[in-house]
Parts: C-alpha cells; structure tokens; sequence
C-alpha cells in the first residue's frame, strides 16, 4: 500500500510522458576482452557485476587519485537506445544538499554568518529558536509547505514554511525535509549578493573542475529517466525545478561528483576544520551537514523521478559514483557501491 501512495505521488509531482517496452534489453553488452592487467581484470569484472546487478546509468571509481573505472552502462533514451557514457549528465537529487552545505561553511569562513546563529538573523520572519546547523542537520522541526503543482518562486515556499511554525523544538528530533535546504539555498543567495546557482558555479563547479555540471532547465533534464514497474518502464518527462531548489536541481556527471569529493576532501573547497564540521554526525542521526557519515565513510543519496544517485567517500580514500536513470528494485544502489569497493579491494 505504501509503495502504491508513493507511487500516485511521484505521478502527481513529477508528471509522466508515457511507458516503454521493458521487453528489449536495457544493456549494451561489449565485446568480451582478454586483460592481462590486474587494472583491465577489475575493470571487467565491475563491468559484469554491474550489469548482473540491473545498473542503468554511469558509474566512476577512483582511489587514491588513480581512476579505476569510469563508464557508462545501458541506455541514457530507450526510445533512441541512446547508450549512456562517461560524459552523459543526470539529475543528482539531494546529493545537492552535500554542496550547499559546503556552500553554507564557506560563507561561514568568509565571515558572512555562523551557523550557530538563529536563521531569523537573516530570515526575520522565521521562527526564532531555529538556527542554521539545526537546517544543516535536519533537526529545525519546521513544517514544509502544502505542495501545489505548477510553478512557484521559492521564496514564496520559504515564507509559507515559516508561518507554518515548527513540529518539534529544534535540535531534540532529526527529521529529513527538503525544506530545510531550500531555506538554506536562499539564505546562500542572501549573504553572498548573487543567486544561488550562481554562486555554485563560481566556488564549487569552477573550483572542483566539475565541467559538466549544472541545473535542471524548465524543460526537460539531461538523461531520461525511468521507473520500472513489473514489466513495464514509466517514463518521466520532466522535473519541477522550483521544488528542488536548494535540495536537488543540480545534474552531473559522475567524473563530476569524483572530482567534487577530491576537492572537497583535499581543502580545496572548505578549511580542515570546516569539514571535519561536515562529516560529524549529529546528535540525533548518522547525519552530519548534508552528507552522512559512518565512521568508515561518508556518503549521500538522491531519489528524484526516474534518477538515482549515491556517491561515497571511504577513508582509504577510495571515492566510488554511480548515477542511475533507471530505478528498478532490483538494483539497490548502496549495495552495488560496497559491490565495487569490494572488487576494488580484493586481494589478488
């Protein structure tokens, strides 16, 4: 019943174009190889395992600054059986929050806010007790607007959110809410006098060397995405970018995110004490300042229409990308990752 709710929902916000035959095959199978390198030999064998694991999408891995894989698997238009590659983009959902909270501490160290500080400083009209790490951390308590289709400017979704009051007091329960981002987004535009989108590209893509990145347009993303169900593949024709704002309206590539992780954790884009504030996991949750982190490795996740993306960060700095236009059940996307970390790390 739940996955059905999920499903009217995900019709009702996103809107659907129509159905695909699931009947022909999702991957284009390459010619099989004879690898004589240890490097060819993992290569191949995350290629099979991807595939044997119903991954539709691109994925890229890398450790210790040396690329270990970075390729595109099956269809980015199955209409077109346009195949997906390394430089296909696709909407990375709420992996967008791990950039505007490193967007959020560089305004931190340039003196323009502290996190500790209530977000009515900046937002008069917001509740008073809510401060800007209880948005980071998804503990603020606020309520989110009463979604409508169609367009509406974000401010407008920000200010209905702060009359709507909190559910809890801030900081006592964790509780993950786009709108907590999407206030963020706007306060970034605030105190930095240029839009967010902007603002992104100027300290984050241009500095990471994220050349493919971007925003999802008002008409349609990059790569099609697809949902399958039993045997049929629901096609999704396009996202509303006024709902993501903040919290998932970047796409990418997954040399993008690899490149972004290299440079978030080489200090790059955020002192060492600015990041070792992002990857703490708060008091209430594994979840630190827009990303997750568990001792061992840190990560994100976005879900958003047809797309999936996860992206991680292992201490052994292995950093490991995979983008999916394609959400099938099949496929779980954090198993597939620890799948590749283990082929990476197998002894030979």
């Amino acid at each position: 019943m739940k996955y059905k709710l999920f499903l009217i929902a995900m019709l009702f916000s996103f809107g659907l174009s129509g159905c695909v035959n699931s009947n022909a095959p999702l991957h284009h199978v390459s010619a099989q190889y004879t690898f004589a390198s240890r490097e060819k030999q993992i290569q191949q064998k995350i290629r099979e395992y991807l595939i044997s694991n119903h991954v539709n999408g691109s994925v890229a891995a890398v450790k210790n600054n040396k690329e270990i894989f970075s390729e595109g698997v099956g269809f980015s238009d199955l209409s077109k059986r346009t195949l997906n590659s390394p430089t296909t983009t696709f909407p990375i959902a709420s992996i967008t929050k791990t950039i505007v909270a490193v967007c959020i501490l560089q305004l931190q160290e340039k003196g323009k806010l502290r996190i500790d500080d209530p977000v009515s400083k900046y937002l008069p009209d917001f509740p008073k007790n809510v401060k800007i790490v209880h948005l980071l951390n998804h503990t603020s308590g606020i309520q989110p607007p009463i979604w409508h289709p169609g367009d509406r400017k974000p401010k407008d979704i920000i200010k209905e959110a702060s009359e709507r009051g909190s559910k809890f007091s801030p900081g006592t329960k964790w509780d993950y809410n786009d709108i907590n981002y999407m206030v963020l987004g706007y306060i970034v535009e605030r105190e930095s006098g240029v839009p967010l989108h902007e603002y992104i590209e100027r300290n984050i893509f241009k500095k990471a060397a994220m050349v493919h990145a971007g925003f999802i347009s008002s008409e349609k993303p990059s790569s099609e995405g697809y949902i399958k169900i039993a045997d049929r593949l629901i096609q999704f024709s396009k996202l509303n970018r006024y709902l993501l704002f903040g919290c998932g309206d970047i796409e990418a590539t997954a040399e993008d995110l690899i490149r972004f992780d290299d440079a978030l954790m080489s200090g790059k884009l955020i002192s060492h004490q600015s990041l070792k504030e992002l990857v703490t996991a708060g008091p209430k949750s594994k979840y630190g300042l827009g990303l997750y982190s568990t001792g061992d490795r840190v990560y994100s996740r976005g879900v958003v229409g047809g797309w999936e993306s996860f992206h991680v960060y292992y201490k052994d700095r292995t950093s490991i990308v995979i983008l999916l236009n394609v959400r099938d059940k099949q496929c779980d996307i954090k198993k597939a990752a620890a799948g590749i970390y283990q082929i990476i790390n197998e002894k030979s």
